[in-house]
């Protein structure tokens, strides 16, 4: 079914975590070695393609953004205490604020190289800058902010996968079923 229900995510939320997920690792691995290994005159396309992905990212995050607010969010397990219901919340409106903020002070990066990169949506949607390099300062702290969030949401990820395992292995109520099970 492509559409939620009130005990299990549908297939197209499926489809946006699966994605979602793979751009954050991708990204995350990918930003952490493309600053540390690559030589100097290689980093500006290393640069390129991880704004393409990450512009990938910010559509896919709005995507799904409208999609759970179209759509019906499964209820809680039964059995979760309302810490547990609060914290599940949070979380899920953290990955989602860590994913746009991440993406956003990317974008703005993007646009503050002393030449700015020519990084396209999906490989062929231009995509226009959000920032300029005319103050040298901005890029300084569109920077920092892109490292600290993504970071965050990195931290924040392994957090979502411990509170699963979690749910799975101690409270074995199944809620890995509502987004893997058939």
């Amino acid at each position: 079914m492509l559409g939620n229900q009130s005990t299990r995510w549908g297939t197209a939320a499926r489809a946006f975590h699966a994605l979602g997920a793979l751009l954050i690792l991708g990204l995350v691995i990918h930003g952490w070695w493309m600053t540390e290994y690559p030589p100097r005159e290689m980093r500006l396309y290393h640069y390129s393609w991880h704004a393409s992905f990450g512009y990938a990212l910010l559509a896919l995050t709005i995507l799904r953004l409208l999609w759970r607010w179209l759509n019906v969010v499964p209820e809680a397990p039964a059995g979760s205490t309302a810490l547990e219901r609060a914290a599940a919340h949070v979380g899920h409106w953290g990955l989602y604020l860590l994913m746009l903020g991440a993406s956003v002070a990317g974008w703005a990066l993007a646009g503050t190289f002393r030449a700015p990169l020519d990084a396209k949506l999906l490989g062929f949607i231009t995509v226009p800058a959000i920032a300029t390099n005319e103050n040298p300062a901005s890029h300084e702290l569109f920077e920092e902010w892109h490292v600290i969030l993504s970071w965050a949401l990195a931290a924040l990820v392994v957090i979502h996968i411990a509170a699963a395992i979690y749910h799975q292995v101690v409270k074995r109520d199944n809620l890995l079923q509502r987004m893997f099970g058939k």
